[in-house]
């Protein structure tokens, strides 16, 4: 699956959690009309007074009993059970929230599970979902805990989570519950929030503190070895407990140190038998703006041994020269004992005043940023328009081959791909949005859609398996002839399918599958050891390789459109090392049986001899049906030796890697870019895989938001991505990728614009102008300009790369772009220059995408139209963080986006009559730009003076 697939994704194949129940065996209420009064402060779920089961102020009960006794807050509370999975036991609260006056709610609750096991579709996972409604009762955004699936057991655990509300918000309506899965859930002592829409100051560096918000992992803190949240804490419902050696909890203070003498630093404290001499350390790490740690390691603080009852301590720490950032951490050092900790308060010293501040009002300044318009479509013909590098339909070469290390067109010449990939159910749109997608793709020079998560279950037309059935062996009818459609939309216009054929699949009780709700999407681990999840996978994949397309009359294993085949998307018995539990018991007894008869034991070389095995004999399956593109077996992100030499094994034709880059955990804000990777950014990550001598293709990459929506870089994090591809001589760079929404491109970050769109997910392409907006050159530097690259060898070989991506200076975090077809420079470039024998391109903005592309095939030497394009940062309005270190979104903002504006120039030393116009989103002209004429009549100036609402810009000789 997909990394990012998750409860904001899965979602989309509920039927609403908000409807009444009809299932005859379920007390229904059908939903009352919203009185506008808020929640109540606390509800402990104890009062019925109509004695119709249900508590009073809540409606649309399903498969949800009131208890009497053993409640976490009084004597009654909620139990959700349910035998079956797909039945959506839920309870459901409507109240009013005004958000011109409220900027968030923090939702609290108790909550205890037993025996849980997931849904038949994704999503269906204990949790609580709120829908923030606007005008007309049309939905803002939706607020999600959860899921509880294997997070909490069968104890009273306190959940709590900060929700941003919508400025328009008039009402919510919220529902909690098993919403699919089976199992208990209890719930008791829901508590209510509203934070008011006005700034209030703090002293304290710490967020959370107090550790009051979690679900279940305290908010805002990195945790590592088993560290958790436990209840109660000091004269509070929380508290942080360390009991594992090498259990550790750490965050980042708010604001830079730099200028502060000393930090203060206190707590609340209780331990139990800890080591003599210090079986717990609270510690400061200073870093350096990079995040690097300074010389010396950590500043103890505090050392606590034996045992004590909860007591409040205070320590100060001088901050040491050099510092710019500050990280305070509490570990234990062995397993001996335990220790909790609440109360954490980071001020600086003396005077905590010197370092006050604002926490979730984080803004950047934006007064005179500019609305950005979306952008509808790409007008045909237009300089935006770059669908000219592309030859013919797709499949007009020959077929996809892998041949001396690359992919090769069976009629000869280099294969190469430049990408994006479709985030579910973005496969099965309706034949219109399929054709519109389709025309946006290949007009931005993208020539593959990597088509996963085809059969991650969303339900009905949004899933290619059959969601009316019990089992999961038939394909859904119409989502298969909108599959069919779009396949033929895209080959049609010279772009490529890469399909991954077993990805999030959840498993029905017909298909005979041993605990089936304990499995993880696709099957994890249990997918590779059990002949019955083998034999389900590989008769789906050949039945839908096997396809006729109605519309091409081909089936995909015949089609020279199809560039590749990836039998699986992070399915490994690797996973086992982060995540034990993803091998059900009767699976995991059944590969210790077999480790036992295997020379070498268990083991990771045990696990690679299984990998390796298993996907030799499914890709020779396939070959033997037919199939003749070049296959992979497992598109990961993991990089252990003995995984990656599975991945090379014999039998297998090319390696199919997900490369995620993510700024260092602790960087300045200000350097979260991929420009800034002193460790070779993609380079480093990639090199673990590109030793194999076969094929590379990157089929999954993105800078990783962890949360944002998109980072304010990325225009020049794409260019250097291409340029990187380009140089180290990938087969294909594909950038995760296009969601169903937004519909209109541009017009919010997803999971703001309302309506459908309220499901936010990170780094979604569509939603992010500056990614898009780059992605025609982003093309020609991938595409065009392989002159030095040619048929005999391997040119990613250890030469290439003993090299940098040419143009990088990752210590000044620039990029100049030198090809002959695409020139300009990224990135931190203000007061920059960059000469060319017919260009040279400036910025005064410190942060800058000042970049040109020819036109047609000729280079810009002698070409006759430029499509120049000039980004900056890009926001949503009203986007704000939780602290000034920019980790975590406290508000996802909403529509219109804002783009900071540039001030550059370009020349053309070009001879002859040259007109300049300004581009709106669609590449259509909206009037004349700036010109000016250079000296002795060599060329013509393009002045971009930040007044305009674009991206584009368009020189062109006439």
């Amino acid at each position: 699956m997909t990394r990012y697939t998750s409860l904001v994704l899965t979602v989309l194949g509920l039927a609403s959690g908000l409807a009444p129940a009809t299932a005859p065996s379920c007390r229904a209420q059908s939903a009352p009309e919203i009185v506008r009064t808020p929640p109540p402060a606390r509800d402990d779920l104890e009062t019925d007074a109509n004695a119709d089961g249900v508590p009073d102020g809540w409606y649309n009960a399903r498969d949800a009993v009131i208890q009497t006794t053993g409640g976490a807050s009084g004597p009654r509370f909620i139990r959700f059970e349910c035998l079956h999975r797909g039945r959506p036991a839920r309870l459901s609260r409507a109240f009013g929230i005004d958000g011109r006056e409220t900027e968030a709610i923090v939702i609290g609750l108790w909550i205890r599970s037993k025996n849980v096991q997931h849904g038949e579709r994704m999503g269906e996972e204990p949790s609580l979902m709120i829908d923030f409604l606007g005008d007309e009762l049309r939905t803002l955004s939706r607020g999600l805990m959860g899921p509880w699936t294997h997070a909490v057991g069968d104890r009273w655990t306190r959940v709590a989570k900060r929700i941003a509300v919508p400025p328009g918000t008039h009402d919510a309506i919220m529902s909690v519950g098993l919403l699919g899965a089976s199992g208990t859930l209890d719930v008791d002592g829901l508590t209510f929030d509203l934070i008011p829409r006005r700034p209030t100051e703090a002293t304290n560096l710490v967020v959370n503190g107090d550790f009051e918000l979690g679900d279940p992992a305290p908010t805002y803190w990195v945790v590592n070895g088993e560290a958790h949240r436990t209840f109660p804490g000091h004269d509070s419902a929380s508290a942080v407990e360390l009991s594992k050696s090498g259990a550790r909890v750490l965050t980042g203070l708010a604001l830079p140190v730099d200028g502060v003498t000393s930090l203060q630093i206190s707590l609340s404290a209780k331990a139990q038998g800890l080591r003599g001499g210090g079986g717990a350390v609270a510690s400061f790490y200073f870093l350096d703006p990079a995040g690097e740690p300074l010389a010396g390691g950590g500043v103890p603080a505090f050392q606590w041994a034996g045992s004590f009852d909860w007591r409040d301590q205070r320590a100060v720490v001088r901050v040491p020269e050099g510092a710019h950032r500050a990280v305070v951490q509490f570990e234990k050092t062995d397993g001996l004992g335990s220790i909790r900790i609440d109360d954490v308060e980071v001020v600086s010293s003396p005077n905590p005043e010197l370092t006050s501040w604002t926490p979730f009002h984080v803004e950047d300044d934006v007064d005179d940023w500019l609305k950005l318009p979306p952008s509808t479509t790409i007008t045909p013909r237009s300089a935006l328009d770059f669908s000219f590098l592309h030859d013919g339909h797709a499949g007009s070469k020959g077929f996809v081959t892998a041949k001396d290390g690359r992919l090769q067109f069976s009629r000869g010449g280099r294969a190469q791909f430049f990408g994006v990939s479709l985030i579910a159910p973005a496969a099965f749109l309706e034949a219109e949005r399929a054709d519109a997608l389709a025309d946006r793709l290949a007009r931005s020079g993208v020539n593959l859609v990597r088509i996963g998560d085809l059969d991650t279950p969303l339900g009905p037309n949004r899933s290619l398996i059959d969601d009316t059935r019990d089992d999961t062996k038939e394909f859904d009818p119409n989502a298969l002839e909108r599959l069919d459609h779009l396949i033929a939309a895209l080959k049609a216009r010279g772009v490529y399918v890469a399909l991954e054929l077993q990805s999030n699949r959840r498993f029905r009780d017909d298909d005979g599958v041993k605990s089936a709700g304990l499995l993880p999407a696709g099957g994890g681990p249990a997918s590779i050891v059990d002949p019955v999840l083998d034999k389900l996978t590989l008769d789906t994949s050949l039945a839908l390789l096997g396809h006729v397309n109605g519309e091409t009359k081909l089936a995909l294993r015949d089609d020279p459109a199809l560039a590749w085949v990836t039998m699986a998307g992070e399915i490994s018995l690797f996973d086992l090392i982060d995540h034990p539990d993803a091998l059900p018991a009767p699976y995991a007894a059944e590969l210790r049986t077999r480790a036992e008869k295997t020379v070498g034991g268990a083991g990771r070389r045990f696990w690679q001899g299984v990998e390796s095995a298993h996907w030799k004999e499914r890709a020779d399956k396939l070959r033997k049906s037919g199939v003749r593109a070049p296959i992979a077996s497992v598109s990961h992100w993991r990089r252990e030796p003995e995984f990656v030499s599975a991945l090379g094994a014999p039998g297998l034709d090319l390696i199919d890697d997900r490369l995620y880059w993510s700024p260092s955990t602790w960087i300045a804000p200000e350097m979260r870019s991929q420009l800034w990777s002193l460790d070779g950014g993609l380079t480093s990550g990639a090199s673990r895989k590109t030793t194999s001598g076969k094929p590379y293709v990157v089929g999954q990459w993105c800078p990783q938001t962890n949360g944002a929506w998109a980072f304010p870089h990325e225009a020049a994090d794409q260019l250097l991505a291409a340029a990187t591809a380009s140089h180290e001589d990938w087969d294909a760079l594909v950038r995760r990728g296009v969601f169903v929404y937004p519909q209109v491109w541009g017009d919010g970050p997803v999971g703001t614009v309302g309506g459908e769109d309220i499901f936010q997910i990170p780094e979604v392409a569509n939603g992010s102008p500056q990614v898009y907006a780059v992605w025609p050159h982003a093309a020609s530097i991938l595409l065009r300009g392989q002159a030095d690259k040619t048929e005999k060898g391997n040119a990613r070989d250890a030469d290439r790369r003993k090299h940098q991506t040419p143009g990088w200076d990752p210590t000044r975090a620039s990029l100049t772009i030198d090809t002959p077809y695409t020139q300009g420079l990224a990135g931190w470039i203000g007061g920059q220059t960059a000469s060319f024998p017919a260009l040279k391109v400036s910025s005064a903005t410190t942060f800058s995408v000042v970049v040109a592309s020819s036109v047609g095939p000729e280079p810009i030497a002698s070409a006759k139209r430029l499509l120049v394009t000039v980004v900056a940062r890009v926001e949503p309005t009203g986007f704000r963080w939780v602290d000034p270190w920019k980790r975590d979104t406290a508000d996802p903002g909403r529509p219109p986006f804002l783009q900071q504006p540039v001030e550059a120039r370009v020349e053309w030393l070009r001879k002859g009559p040259v007109k300049a116009y300004v581009l709106d989103n669609t590449g259509k002209r909206v009037g004349p730009a700036k010109l000016e004429s250079l000296a002795g009549d060599e060329g013509v100036a393009l002045v971009v003076d930040g007044r305009a609402a674009a991206f584009h810009w368009e020189l062109v000789v006439e």
